[in-house]
């Protein structure tokens, strides 16, 4: 696949927008996605995104694929996401709760509906997502690339450009410091 991709990368370059539009439908969702949970902003992003893709196509000619294409690609969405939390100020607010428990952060045993049952797991999403937002910076960008993306520690190493134990080790302290958040909210 990433031989395609860099095929239709040089169509790109080329002005090809039928190329570029392969492009956007094979990554739009998990690019949106992944910026959701990463701003927290739930009306982000699809600009985000568009942005990204302008980012992309602009930047078709110089692309060289050194790494996949996925991991050039989330690196612009990444470095994006980070200039707009800066300058916005505002920092995540909305992780969902159910896809961490499947992320392996939080087990919750299903009960049939009630009230009080579904009170209890919205203020447990709460400070779940206020531990998430509260992680530092880098630590929050490796979880949410790992656990929702599916990037190898490898791929986030290119990302964040930092070395494989550097995102191991991001890792792990994002899972330590949730772990104790959590016990300590709970």
């Amino acid at each position: 696949m990433e031989e395609l991709e860099s095929k239709i990368m040089i169509e790109v370059a080329k002005g090809n927008l039928s190329a570029f539009r392969e492009i956007v439908e094979r990554y739009q969702k998990p690019l949106m996605n992944f910026v959701t949970k990463f701003t927290g902003n739930k009306s982000m992003p699809e600009d985000i995104a568009q942005e990204v893709f302008l980012r992309a196509f602009k930047a078709a000619k110089d692309y060289r694929p050194r790494a996949k294409f996925k991991t050039w690609l989330f690196t612009i969405a990444t470095n994006y996401c980070l200039n707009e939390i800066r300058d916005s100020k505002n920092s995540p607010q909305y992780i969902d709760l159910f896809e961490l428990n499947e992320a392996g952060f939080l087990a919750i045993a299903p009960d049939t509906y009630s009230p009080e049952k579904e009170f209890e797991k919205k203020e447990l999403g709460d400070i779940l997502r206020k531990a998430i937002a509260n992680l530092p910076e880098k630590q929050k960008i490796a979880v949410l690339l790992q656990k929702y993306n599916g990037f190898s520690y490898e791929e986030i190493s290119h990302i964040m450009g930092c070395s494989v134990s550097a995102v191991e080790s991001l890792i792990q302290r994002a899972r330590q410091n949730l772990k104790r958040t959590l016990s300590s909210c709970l």
